[in-house]
């Protein structure tokens, strides 16, 4: 399959994305009205206002774009930063999500079943993603719109970055089915070529356990709450460039857990067990994609495991959310546990367990040169 059959997808499913993030983000004022606000009560109001304020290209209420002090038309140069940061975030999302669906809907093209479903859940992994990204790559731009000069810069970076990442769970569900549906109908009649070398069923679970050992570093070790503190509190120099810590934490935690403090663990293990889904599901996946990868390149092994460490964060922060919801009286959004904590280490630690797979697939998988009797016996 080559970029040409799939770049109309691709960017299909990235318009489809951005589509549906800017339509919830436009609505994102009716959610202060009084209506809404006795349908979701104020609190779950609040909590969906604050979802879709990321997305949403109006204005925030602020006195610094009313009423600036200062010069004439400082307050008209805050509100155009704001209006440049939501272009850059929406223009980004576009290129980011067609830039990694292009890769991984050529390696998993052809028909069948599995490979449908699999092609559904990296496309809707890496729109996840790509939302991350898209909302990372908007953040200086927006930070600079709330006009924080005095105060520091690198955590009002992580402030910016953790925000819009709710939203895009399920609007890249719906991206990524329709796009691996307009893939199908599109390329009906083409065939894939034949895989020359398709590695063995030893040789996919161990490259799917390298990789899982990698992302189980991130969050076995850097995911305690020990070690969170120290790259928290790690950092205590001087200047608008201080304290990291925030900005690092995004980066390098998948998750947030504690050692158990009472004598009954069932809960604790309980909690514990949305990480061995994580795991579960990262290793499943970097299995699946030695298989159905018509050729292991570095590029589409990455999005995958990037797109499978990101559904496992997402999971695991739903199987929290459902335990912290027992006994809960006050609606189930305001017991939703953020699945953005994640999606940046999910980033990191995906190429990277990615990479690590892709590596041991193709070294094992490499052919060997035939020996000199061999060479000798073959017909001329």
């Amino acid at each position: 399959m080559t970029y040409r059959h799939v770049l109309g997808p691709a960017f299909f499913g990235a318009l489809l994305l951005a589509g549906l993030l800017w339509w919830a983000g436009s609505s994102a004022h009716a959610l202060s009205l009084p209506g809404a606000t006795r349908f979701f009560g104020p609190d779950q109001a609040n909590r969906l206002l604050a979802w879709t304020l990321p997305w949403s290209t109006d204005l925030p209420s602020s006195t610094q774009f009313t009423r600036p002090a200062g010069a004439v038309g400082h307050g008209a140069d805050y509100a155009a930063l704001s209006e440049t940061a939501m272009r850059v975030r929406y223009a980004a999302l576009v290129l980011l999500f067609s830039c990694g669906a292009l890769p991984l809907l050529r390696r998993l093209s052809g028909r069948g079943v599995r490979r449908a479903v699999v092609s559904v859940a990296a496309l809707w992994g890496w729109g996840i993603a790509a939302a991350m990204l898209a909302v990372t790559v908007s953040a200086p731009w927006m930070v600079a719109s709330g006009g924080s000069a005095t105060f520091r810069l690198l955590p009002g970076l992580a402030s910016a970055m953790s925000q819009g990442r709710e939203l895009p769970v399920g609007a890249a569900l719906v991206a990524a089915a329709a796009t691996t549906g307009l893939m199908t109908l599109l390329c009906r009649e083409a065939t894939s070529e034949p895989r020359p070398v398709v590695p063995t069923t030893a040789t996919a679970r161990l490259a799917a356990t390298l990789g899982t050992v990698v992302v189980a570093f991130a969050l076995i070790v850097l995911s305690n709450d020990r070690v969170a503190g120290r790259i928290q509190s790690g950092f205590g120099s001087g200047g608008r460039l201080s304290e990291p810590g925030d900005l690092l934490r995004q980066w390098v935690q998948l998750s947030a857990w504690t050692m158990p403090t009472s004598p009954a663990s069932g809960r604790w293990l309980l909690y514990r067990l949305g990480d061995v889904v994580l795991l579960a599901l990262v290793w499943w996946g970097l299995r699946l994609l030695a298989v159905l990868l018509d050729r292991v390149t570095y590029p589409a092994y990455a999005l995958g495991s990037v797109a499978a460490t990101t559904l496992g964060v997402v999971v695991s922060g739903i199987w929290s959310s459902l335990l912290s919801y027992q006994g809960s009286t006050g609606g189930p959004l305001l017991y939703y546990v953020s699945v953005g904590s994640g999606v940046s280490a999910a980033l990191v630690f995906g190429i990277l367990a990615g990479s690590v797979s892709a590596l041991t697939v193709r070294l094992r998988t490499r052919p060997h040169p035939s020996s000199p009797a061999a060479a000798q016996a073959q017909p001329a």
